[in-house]
């Protein structure tokens, strides 16, 4: 009989662990140029394959179960005694035959094999273990095959190395960080190309790109008291009508009274801290529960410059290739909050304003591509989208601002108010910047700005 060890080699937890490792090796090795630009950070490549993976793996499951019978049938009479073993061999011959071919695994020569041998001599046996093995392996080695055919079609279907994403296969799609950024959103996506394609090609705003980048490079990075920790998992207090019994542990804050008389008498407190030490405390227990405040694996830094503001003219007067300037140059500023640390606040003004906090460029993308994705129409006024940006240059943490204004500044001059505003601005350390589209702009604007583009011609103007 047989004495060895024959095991199913593949287990669904070594087959996951397979497939994360494939997976997420492919991964990188297709997105290896965009990593080495930084258009792609590694973590986020990670979220991705992770969410894929836990959406995915599954299946393995499904897949695992296929050959599960015949493992089992497999086991139950691989030490049969050599009579039964031939019955069964007799039983399950044209099973075999729908399930190898006479190459792999000829059961009828097997059968007449085992009739010609003595009933209990070693050769017999040596035959029933000989026909065990060679089924074991050609068992494993379908199970294999299936296993790792269907964690390539997994792989496959991922939507980094999915070709009909076109992630292999054009080098430009990748390199594009928008496009990473919108790699759920492709119609959005479509909507933004010709604004990205537009900054990338337009002198002036490049160099408006290369100012506001460079303003921050060399400051100070600062971190939220509260970034990489999860709003659900903040610590709540437990009130009293919380309380409903006695627990032990070691939460100094839940303590029964009598605990405290230990703690205060000299005499108690050595048996009060080894108590303390082996969570042995008599405690008040809460329904709900303290938990710790454990950080994710980053936490966001904050730059101590001020954010960029931009107030964006939408009037009627900026229709057609102004549109698509003014729309090029938010997403160039915009894009800027990932490499700054710095948020982003965009006002459009026009006969009213509407505003848009851009904190996560990831997150707030699909919103700013929707934004953009206005129509420019009515009248101008400019003084409530001045006042709104003064407003938050004011409050705490919007100091020292990056103020840009994109118009076409064909507007009646700005009031004594606005100039004042403008001033107490400039103050607080905030810079203002001007995109200027107009023929005829009225120059008090452009006198408030320490530089401006003029968009009418191909040199920038400065101050």
């Amino acid at each position: 009989m047989h004495t060895g060890k024959r095991t199913r080699s593949i287990r669904l937890k070594d087959l996951k662990t397979r497939y994360l490792e494939q997976l997420r090796t492919k991964s990188f090795e297709v997105l290896q140029e965009a990593l080495h630009r930084g258009t792609v950070l590694p973590r986020e490549v990670e979220d991705e394959v992770w969410t894929y993976y836990r959406k995915t793996a599954p299946s393995l499951q499904e897949f695992y179960s296929r050959y599960t019978p015949e493992w089992d049938a497999f086991y139950e009479n691989e030490n049969l005694s050599p009579d039964l073993f031939l019955d069964f061999l007799r039983r399950m011959q044209s099973a075999f035959r729908k399930r190898y071919a006479l190459s792999e695994l000829n059961v009828a020569y097997y059968i007449e094999s085992l009739e010609r041998l003595p009933l209990w001599s070693e050769e017999r046996k040596r035959m029933q273990e000989f026909f065990l093995n060679k089924w074991h392996h050609l068992l494993t080695i379908k199970e294999s095959d299936y296993q790792y055919l269907h964690i390539r079609e997994l792989c496959e279907g991922f939507v980094l190395l999915d070709k009909a994403s076109g992630m292999k296969t054009v080098e430009n799609v990748i390199g594009s960080r928008l496009r990473w950024l919108l790699l759920n959103h492709p119609e959005l996506y479509r909507s933004l190309a010709p604004y990205e394609k537009e900054w990338e090609h337009n002198r002036n705003l490049q160099e408006l790109v290369r100012l506001l980048g460079r303003n921050s490079r060399g400051e100070k990075r600062e971190f939220a008291s509260f970034s990489g920790i999860r709003k659900e998992q903040l610590v709540h207090h437990a009130v009293r009508s919380d309380i409903e019994g006695i627990a032990l542990g070691n939460d100094l804050n839940s303590l029964l009274p009598i605990e405290y008389c230990y703690l205060s008498e000299k005499t108690l407190r050595p048996l009060f801290m080894q108590r303390f030490v082996e969570k042995r405390l008599q405690l008040f227990n809460s329904r709900s529960q303290e938990a710790e405040a454990s950080l994710l694996p980053e936490r966001k830094p904050e730059s101590s410059q001020g954010p960029f503001i931009i107030c964006v003219d939408t009037s009627g007067s900026m229709q057609g290739r102004r549109e698509i300037l003014a729309k090029s140059a938010v997403l160039a500023i915009a894009r800027l909050t990932e490499p700054t640390c710095r948020k982003c606040y965009v006002i459009n003004f026009a006969e009213d304003i509407r505003c848009l906090l851009i904190k996560d460029l990831k997150a707030d993308l699909p919103l700013l591509a929707e934004f953009l994705n206005q129509r420019f129409d009515g009248g101008t006024d400019v003084a409530p989208a001045v006042r709104e940006a003064m407003q938050l240059i004011r409050t705490n943490g919007w100091k020292r601002s990056d103020v840009v204004l994109i118009s076409d500044f064909e507007m009646p001059p700005p009031t004594d108010e606005l100039l004042e505003s403008v001033r107490q601005a400039k103050l607080r350390e905030s810079s203002f910047y001007g995109v200027v589209f107009g023929s005829v702009p009225e120059t008090e604007y452009l006198g408030l700005c320490d530089r401006y583009w003029d968009m009418n011609i191909s040199s920038s103007s400065t101050r």
